[in-house]
């Protein structure tokens, strides 16, 4: 695979589902235009905030049918494969090449903690038989398992494994990512906190972000900045970024429902027509309320 098709800002992207819980993919394809009219360089279905985890295989299956459908040479595709057992990852990998994904993406496995021989051992078993470029996905609060450095260093030696998605709010672990930086290999570090977009931006890594769907000049213009270095335009940017994540907190319940923060980023697509509000895992839509309280975050960017 061409790095560079995962260079850039990329949107980790909601999943659509209409009034019978199935996957909207009209609403998905609105969505693929939306992130190609707004300069982005691709998206990831169905992500983390995607709600991959409430999806069925087939639920699954149709959000990248209809995603790829949309691409055309707009968008890079990376599809959500991940499963704690091997060969669902490879026949996931496979259906996803299929399907019309330029790129995979595979977490660990999700119920016990494994040591980082066994991380290294379970990548690289995928990546020697995917017939798609890996991304592993790495994410510091909500895996029991952790792709640490020295692992991740093993890891880009693999020719199949192109990169990682890193998310977390860790500047200093960041750093460290960078003394990881594309060499000849071209590796790619896509990082993946929404806090951490300026640090990214500066140490000239890629992003793969939820609310970068929402407001994609704002990311664009972050990740522009950093490239020339430009330190006190980085931080101003910053600012509204993490004003912006209020989204995640501003509906009932706040930061202690995992489902309300796919919603509040369904929430602000809805509010420009792209989407609606029902969730993957509740199957619940937002009301006027929910609606005013997010318009309230967004008016405050």
């Amino acid at each position: 695979m061409n790095q560079d098709k995962l260079r850039g800002v990329l949107a980790a992207s909601v999943t659509p589902m209409d009034a019978r819980g199935q996957v909207d993919e009209g609403a998905v394809g609105a969505l693929m235009d939306y992130y190609a009219d707004s300069g982005l360089r691709g998206a990831f279905f169905p992500s983390s905030t995607g709600e991959y985890f409430a999806l069925s295989p087939a639920q699954r299956s149709a959000c990248v049918r209809a995603a790829a459908r949309h691409k055309g040479g707009r968008l890079t595709l990376l599809a959500n494969v991940s499963d704690g057992c091997l060969e669902t990852v490879l026949e996931n990998t496979r259906a996803a090449g299929d399907l019309g994904a330029d790129a995979a993406v595979l977490m660990p496995p999700q119920f016990f903690a494994l040591t980082q021989d066994e991380l290294y051992g379970f990548f690289t078993r995928a990546a020697d038989e995917a017939p798609l470029p890996l991304v592993v996905y790495n994410h510091m609060t909500r895996l029991p398992s952790k792709i640490e450095i020295p692992l991740l260093a093993r890891l880009k030696a693999h020719p199949n494994i192109a990169g990682i998605k890193d998310t977390h709010n860790d500047a200093a672990r960041l750093m460290a990512l960078s003394t990881l930086m594309p060499g000849e290999d071209g590796f790619v570090i896509l990082t993946g906190g929404d806090g951490m977009a300026g640090f990214g931006s500066l140490y000239k890594m890629e992003m793969l972000n939820a609310l970068c769907a929402v407001r994609p000049d704002l990311f664009l213009e972050i990740y522009a900045a950093g490239r020339r270095g430009d330190l006190g335009q980085v931080a101003r940017l910053q600012q509204r970024v993490d004003r912006l994540t209020g989204l995640f907190t501003c509906l009932k319940g706040g930061a202690n429902s995992a489902a309300l923060f796919s919603q509040s980023v369904k929430a602000a697509l809805a509010l420009k027509g792209l989407c609606g509000t029902r969730s993957a895992i509740t199957g619940e839509t937002l009301d006027e309320a929910d609606l005013a309280a997010v318009r309230r975050v967004l008016d405050g960017v």
